[in-house]
């Protein structure tokens, strides 16, 4: 095929032209091409992000671990997440054969300062096993010891973000922080957690032995958030759950407990990708279905607006695939300005709504491959019908049409 006719000039003052011609069209339909394929790159981002966090809770987690949280009360109750777990469910588990160790939570957000610096971070009470089944390294400093956890020492452990917050760029090791109006000295800090799936950071407490904890921060509780247990590797991991599951069940509501495992993890993103993708999915096919109609009428309008410059063109040489490839090229140019819009917001989408939704931002390349690939797709399944009906014009035929 002979291209040349198509580089003269008339390319692209036949584009510009197809863009003027029914402006306001021309702009519904790019705002709908862009509406749909910024939705498409949403969805591909929401579901790499959704399994990006499934992975780093399941780290979080970790391996051969049981979490159970508190839940919500049931029917009849304030519908509010308290703390539901006592000490007697925390002894009972800690007794379920295969087991291995066992820690609970109890934290309290209080004050605390260092110099001339002030933050309002969570201090944790840790028991015996707390750092190893709660999965605390530290990276500086030491662990407490042995006797500490009997004794009530005024030390602790920072974590990075709040050794940053109060001691800047200096090691925070062998100075203190006064937490409340007691003063503690710092031991060590642990390595980085990261955040829980509701973006809370996990870097930004103290810890301290859990009887120095009851003496300075919370004297006496009875009641805590949650419970982890570590499950030996040489026992059944699923019969160990549903006997914790059991257990708690004799003892509570259905509602007052969470147990979270890796299974439950991944059946509720499971569950969260699938509802999205239906939801945005629909969203973006309609989007792209009323972009492609209203692309079609454009270029059916053009047609017979334009059927003395098709007759010229015949008349020059111009075959009809030549007709039918400049409509094409026509669509394809405006797919992809389409394309570059639909980008930009979906990139917008997923750097300021992604956050929201407590989902991972990620930018995933190929989400912008299928917007360009979708966006093309829409214009040239668009733009074929009418560029056919106008490569069965007679050159006679449209040059009179001007007559």
């Amino acid at each position: 095929m002979d291209f040349s006719i198509l580089l003269r000039g008339l390319f692209l003052a036949s584009v510009v032209k197809a863009l003027r011609h029914g402006a306001m069209k021309t702009v519904f339909a790019l705002f709908a091409i862009s509406f749909g394929i910024s939705s498409i790159v949403f969805i591909v981002a929401a579901i790499e992000g959704s399994n990006l966090q499934a992975k780093k809770i399941i780290e979080l987690l970790g391996p051969g671990s049981i979490f159970v949280r508190s839940g919500f009360g049931g029917k009849g109750t304030v519908r509010r997440l308290g703390n539901r777990l006592d000490i007697q469910d925390f002894k009972a588990l800690k007794k379920v054969v295969g087991v291995e160790r066992a820690a609970y939570l109890v934290l309290k957000r209080v004050d605390m300062s260092s110099l001339n610096r002030h933050v309002k971070a969570y201090v944790v009470g840790a028991m015996k096993d707390f750092l190893y089944v709660f999965d605390y390294k530290i990276a500086q400093g030491r662990p407490f010891r042995p006797r500490e956890y009997l004794s009530v020492p005024k030390v602790c452990i920072i974590g990075t973000e709040l050794a940053q917050e109060l001691f800047g760029n200096a090691s925070p090791l062998g100075k203190s922080i006064r937490i409340n109006k007691t003063s503690f000295e710092v031991i060590g800090v642990f390595a980085k957690k990261g955040k829980l799936p509701s973006g809370r950071s996990l870097d930004n407490r103290a810890i301290l032995p859990i009887n120095t904890y009851r003496k300075f921060i919370e004297p006496e509780y009875k009641r805590f958030f949650a419970i982890k247990l570590k499950v030996a590797s040489d026992v059944s991991y699923n019969l160990i759950v549903k006997q914790v599951r059991q257990l708690l069940l004799r003892r509570h509501d259905p509602h007052d407990f969470v147990v979270i495992t890796p299974e439950t993890i991944r059946k509720f993103l499971n569950i969260f990708n699938f509802t999205l993708s239906i939801y945005l999915g629909l969203v973006s096919m309609a989007a792209l279905f009323i972009s492609g109609f209203v692309m079609s009428n454009i270029f059916s309008i053009n047609v017979k607006v334009r059927a003395w410059e098709i007759g010229i063109r015949r008349a020059m040489g111009a075959t009809r695939s030549h007709i039918i490839l400049q409509f094409l090229c026509e669509a394809v140019m405006i797919s992809l300005l389409g394309a570059v819009f639909g980008s930009i917001l979906g990139f917008l989408g997923i750097r300021f709504l992604m956050p929201l939704l407590n989902i991972p931002t990620v930018y995933p390349t190929a989400s912008y491959v299928a917007a360009v690939v979708f966006s093309i797709g829409t214009g040239i399944a668009s733009a074929l019908l009418p560029a056919k009906n106008a490569a069965q014009w007679e050159p006679v035929r449209a040059l009179r049409s001007r007559l």
